[in-house]
């Protein structure tokens, strides 16, 4: 039988055999490239929602029956098949690039293998190919394209690594560039050409390669080169460039370890500043004695405490390989400690370890050991993946070792979910998706895949989200219950999809109850509880969980927000301010603490206060689109209380605009209608919001200001399905 050849690495080419297929329309090729690349059944009905999602569902099936039947006669009617309403593809008879380049990757490729990947490279998923008017498949390709791109990146990497280890220097240099031209800004890129010209004796070309790094981040960022950059080039000026990887560090070395003084957190108690002072001191006793280890001496490390210094400029300060910091919050009755272990090249968080204890009463040498066993397995020599040698296979791991590989995957993708950045949640979706196709019957990592993609999605139950990602998050979840019916995360993830999707308070509580009895101390489900509880109106229960996260996870950037408006909807105006200040020192992003700051004059009925500092905001700095709107609305509320109508329409205008997946303006909009005294509008825009099923709808809840709303028969009547229960002052 034939052979069907598609190319999704490039621009989307199809070929039976030596004959090219040409598909008149783009939705043939949108179709058959989807379901080659997703190697899944799809229903009729499926498949004209995806393509056709304005259509009514008697057009988009005709126009599926067009796109078939073209399919059918390009294809000759082989290949696809179908069972009834199932489509599904002949995949004996079928061979794609991008299933053979993930193929490759799966089977732990020696130095040939992977340049047979790299080879398949033909410039991104799909590239140049969109279908505008499909949204559902562009977010598809989006995110495909997004995964593809990040798992060329890193083949690249260990590509251009095993070669330099092989002495292949002038192949390492070409994959370099590679890897270089597929992001010109990434500084990982630059210092591996840099260090491949120095290991060839190619100083001038080096030292060149660093001029043009420097004038990158200056004329795109305004910013120095990192410190890892500035320390590789001193090296070479010194003639101290060794063949042992990119590591700006001598690695024919010990590993050296740093054990930085703990960020302290609101801890004046003299006793407990003492006890925490010998916990420190028996952890460098315990890694004192771990062989092949060096432990930088604490004269040197006590030099950075609250030096406010980047981790990296410390590491290439102390040449250190590893790091161990973290922060602690507690009194004389109990003591937090968060110990975080991170692996100064590359830059990544490798253990966590949060203990709790009372100074009075534990031992500080049995503290050091319970945070050290959790640490020194995970940078033990026996804990590690070799990297993969030229001309031989990799042999395969112990089930202990793939199992330790998975684990720090997971590790490391929870760690990136702590930071609020989309690119880092994508990251961390990457991460887990990497652990499950080690272990497919890894039930945390499916639920981790969920997890990120909420997180994505922009955070919790009552914040903005992208509902294109709740499909994707929800059936990872299930497929995590499946394997193991009781994973916590996954149970919390489907609560908060109930509540998202069908305002079904009760499913989402049954389902948080279940998550935190398997595991109380998860402050992602606490949070989320203790959002529902705000939903409906029992703050006090909120305000208990969201200090109970704030004792867990005092850095917690995400119940800062929780704790802010639960103090406004108490009108505790001076712990509120505590909270932004709070905040600010730990995440210290301006404009955003200047926005929290006039919302709480707003509140307080201080227009002018509330105006001085928006007016103090920036407009040209890039925010944001929720701190944007958390702006727009704040200054449109302000001029409509000041009479300023015409500004205050305008703003309304132009937060019309800002209608995206991600956020929606119905709640801003809303809130100055209020200002104006035109409740009639604002309730038609709060209508408009119950319609799209917005958890703006949150803010009803919290933010006194909508309160004038609330005697309104009207309102009752909107609000009513949500269950939502209003502020009531």
């Amino acid at each position: 039988m034939s052979t069907l050849y598609v190319e999704l690495l490039g621009s989307p080419r199809f070929s039976v055999d030596s004959r090219k297929i040409s598909f008149a329309r783009r939705r043939s090729k949108a179709l058959l490239g989807y379901l080659v690349c997703t190697e899944r059944r799809a229903t009729r009905e499926e498949l004209a929602d995806l393509f056709w999602p304005d259509s009514n569902a008697s057009r988009a099936m005709g126009s599926l029956r067009t796109i078939l039947s073209e399919i059918h006669t390009c294809l000759q009617g082989a290949f696809l098949l179908s069972d009834g309403d199932v489509l599904y593809l002949d995949t004996t008879h079928i061979s794609c690039d991008l299933l053979a380049f993930r193929s490759i990757l799966e089977s732990g490729p020696d130095l040939p293998a992977m340049r047979k990947a790299v080879g398949l490279w033909k410039g991104g998923f799909l590239k140049g190919f969109t279908i505008s008017s499909s949204p559902g498949f562009s977010a598809w390709q989006i995110q495909e394209e997004q995964n593809v791109f990040y798992e060329y990146k890193q083949l690249l990497r260990s590509l251009y690594e095993a070669e330099i280890k092989q002495g292949d220097y002038l192949s390492a240099l070409n994959h370099a560039r590679k890897y270089l031209h597929l992001d010109t800004f990434d500084e990982e890129g630059h210092r591996a050409v840099i260090y491949i010209h120095a290991l060839r004796g190619e100083r001038k070309l080096a030292l060149q390669q660093y001029d043009t790094c420097r004038t990158i981040m200056w004329e795109e960022f305004e910013s120095e080169v990192e410190d890892e950059t500035r320390a590789l080039v001193q090296r070479i000026k010194n003639g101290e460039i060794r063949k042992d990887g990119i590591s700006i560090m001598d690695n024919t070395h010990a590993p050296r370890l740093a054990i930085l003084p703990l960020y302290r957190i609101d801890i004046e108690n003299h006793e407990v500043l003492l006890f925490l002072n010998m916990v420190m001191e028996a952890l460098e006793d315990y890694f004192a004695v771990v062989p092949h280890l060096r432990i930088i001496s604490r004269t040197s490390t006590l030099a950075y405490k609250d030096s406010g210094k980047r981790l990296s400029l410390i590491a290439a300060e102390l040449q250190a390989d590893y790091i161990i910091e973290g922060f602690c919050r507690g009194d004389e009755t109990s003591l937090m400690i968060e110990a975080r272990l991170l692996q100064t090249k590359p830059d990544e968080v490798t253990a966590i370890k949060t203990i709790t204890l009372s100074p009075h009463t534990d031992n500080p040498a049995v503290a050091a050991r319970y945070i050290g066993d959790a640490i020194n397995m995970h940078f033990s020599p026996n804990a590690t993946i070799e990297t993969p040698k030229a001309g031989k296979v990799v042999q395969q791991q112990s089930n202990v070792h793939v199992s330790m590989f998975s684990s720090k995957l997971k590790l490391q993708a929870k760690h990136l979910l702590r930071i609020d950045e989309e690119g880092v949640c994508l990251k961390a979706v990457a991460l887990f998706r990497e652990a499950v196709r080690i272990d497919p019957s890894d039930a945390e990592a499916w639920a981790g895949i969920g997890s990120a993609l909420l997180a994505y999605s922009d955070k919790g139950i009552c914040f903005p989200n992208r509902t294109d990602k709740l499909q994707e998050a929800e059936k990872v979840a299930r497929k995590a219950l499946e394997i193991d019916e009781e994973e916590p995360t996954a149970l919390t993830i489907l609560g908060t999809i109930a509540v998202q999707k069908d305002w079904n308070f009760d499913r989402a509580e049954e389902l948080f109850q279940k998550s935190l009895q398997l595991r109380p101390n998860n402050t992602r489900t606490l949070r989320d509880y203790a959002e529902l509880c705000i939903m409906t109106g029992r703050y006090e229960e909120a305000r208990r969980l969201s200090e109970y996260v704030n004792a867990l996870d005092p850095v917690n950037h995400h119940n800062f927000k929780i704790r802010f408006w639960l103090h406004l909807v108490f009108h505790e105006f001076q712990m509120a301010e505590d909270v932004v200040r709070q905040h600010f020192l730990l995440y210290p992003d301006p404009p955003l603490d200047q926005i929290l700051h006039a919302h709480i004059h707003l509140i307080r009925g201080n227009i002018d206060a509330a105006m001085r500092c928006f007016e103090d905001i920036d407009p040209t700095k890039e925010m944001p689109l929720s701190w944007n709107h958390a702006l727009l609305v704040g200054m449109g509320y302000s001029l409509a209380k000041k009479g300023r109508t015409s500004e205050a329409i305008a703003i309304i205008e132009q937060l019309q605009q800002n209608k995206s997946g991600t956020v929606y303006p119905y709640i801003p909009i809303a809130q100055i209608f209020i200002g104006l005294g035109e409740y009639d509008s604002a309730l038609d825009w709060v209508e408009i919001a119950v319609e799209a099923h917005d958890p703006g709808l949150f803010f009803l809840a919290v933010n006194p200001l909508f309160f004038p709303l609330n005697n309104h028969a009207r309102m009752e009547k909107i609000v009513k399905k949500t269950k939502i229960v209003l502020v009531n002052l």
